[in-house]
This record gives structure tokens, sequence and C-alpha cells, in this order.
């Protein structure tokens, strides 16, 4: 195989590609771009992969789903096809993100401890970042609890679940190297990111919310389970919604 056509490049490419589609997505303020593309990694895999499909996986993604659509229907519509498309494409690989592992012990005990820890912790760090800008105003409306679902939701399945099945399929089926591993890491992080920029990217937010938020929710997929970065990130943003008010 040619250097050119190695995992690595073709990982790097596909890196520069979801990173420079981010990027043009805030300055045109064109996140229907994002939705086009999640359309067609769905489609594609769904087709590709039909025979990997499992009954669970799709009622797990219509609970998702339903949950998601409350507060956004195009997201929560987004979030079946994301989760069973992703779930079809990992199953059987060296590295797969799962929902949650049944198998090992103390499993529950584990994903709620870091639900809580990291969501605590970042969400403390998110109302600090955040303090210069809002203004406190506490109160609570069960809208913010679903607005924070769909969050966690929609944006750890389709920006890091989905675009992470999108580097197995160009990698193949090996275990990734160091290198691919941080190519990886990167398009988990950065496209999703970006979509909290409008118009204009501060490259020193980027750096801290990149660093502070996107590599620990990815991580948490990676290390922990998918359900642990989903309800981390749901909570930074209850916690966020709450304290503001909004």
């Amino acid at each position: 195989m040619s250097k050119s056509n190695s995992p690595t490049a073709r990982l790097a490419l596909l890196a520069f590609c979801l990173i420079g589609l981010g990027f043009l997505t805030v300055i045109l303020n064109l996140m229907v771009l994002w939705f086009v593309l999640f359309a067609a990694l769905c489609g594609y895999f769904l087709f590709r992969y039909r025979n990997q499909i499992c009954r669970q996986d799709c009622i797990l993604g219509l609970v998702f789903a339903s949950i998601a659509i409350i507060s956004h229907p195009l997201m929560g519509f987004f979030v079946l096809p994301g989760y069973v498309a992703s779930a079809a494409r990992m199953r059987d690989i060296p590295q797969p993100i799962v929902l949650y592992h049944p198998g090992k012990k103390n499993e529950l005990w584990k994903t709620m401890g870091w639900i809580l820890a990291a969501g605590s912790c970042l969400g403390v760090f998110n109302l600090w970042l955040g303090s210069s800008q809002l203004t406190i105003a506490p109160s609570f409306q069960l809208k913010f609890l679903f607005d924070a679902l769909r969050a966690g939701l929609f944006e750890e399945i389709l920006f890091r679940t989905l675009l992470y099945a999108l580097c197995i399929e160009v990698m193949g089926k090996i275990k990734p190297n160091p290198a691919q591993t941080a190519l990886c890491l990167l398009i988990m992080i950065l496209p999703h990111v970006l979509i909290h920029f409008s118009g204009t990217i501060e490259i020193g937010s980027l750096i801290v919310m990149s660093v502070a938020f996107g590599l620990p929710f990815a991580l948490l997929q990676w290390k922990v389970n998918l359900s642990a970065a989903i309800g981390a990130h749901a909570l930074v943003d209850l916690i966020r919604f709450i304290v503001f008010g909004a």
C-alpha cells in the first residue's frame, strides 16, 4: 500500500475535510450542511451494514430520539438513524464505542460516577466561562431538562459516535496507532466545538472549549461508554440553564 493511501493519510484527509466543513458552516452560518452530511452517512451505513442492525439498537435509538425530539424536532429525528447506523458499523470491531458494558463489574456505578464527577466539574467551569457574559438568574423549567438531554444525545451521537464510525470506515479493520488515535480524537472534538460559534471564531475560545469540553467528552466515550458522555454533557448544560435561567 502506498503511503498516500495509508489509513493515517486517509484519516488526515478526513480530518481536514470535516474541520474545513466546520469552519465553513460557522462562516456561512449554514448548520444545514452538517445535517446533509449526517443524512448521507446514516443512509450509507444503514444500507451497507443492514445485516448488522439489531432490534435492541433500533428500540434504544427510538427512545433517545423521542426524548430529543421534544426539544428540537429535526435534531431529535437524526438521533435515531445516527445511533442505529453507528452501532451497526461498530459491531465486531477492535475498539467500538458502546452505550454500556453490561458484562463489566460495577459498570452502573462507574457510569453514574463519571456522569456526576465530569458533569459537575465541567458544569462549574462552564459557569465560570459564562459569568462574564450572562447574569445569574436561577430558575428551573422542564424545558431546561429536555434541552440538556437533546444536546447530550444529538451532539454526542452525531458529532462524536457517528464521526468515529466514519473514522473506522476510513481506516478499515485495524487497531488505531497513536497517530491515528490522535486524528480520530481531532475529528471527534473540533467539528463539535465549532458548532458553538456563529459568524466568527475566536481561536482562544476554540482551544479552551476543545480541551475543556471536547476532549473529556470524547475520552468518556472511548474509555468509559457512550452513556457516561451523554449524561455528563447533559448535566453540564442543565447546570448552565438552571443557574443562568436560560
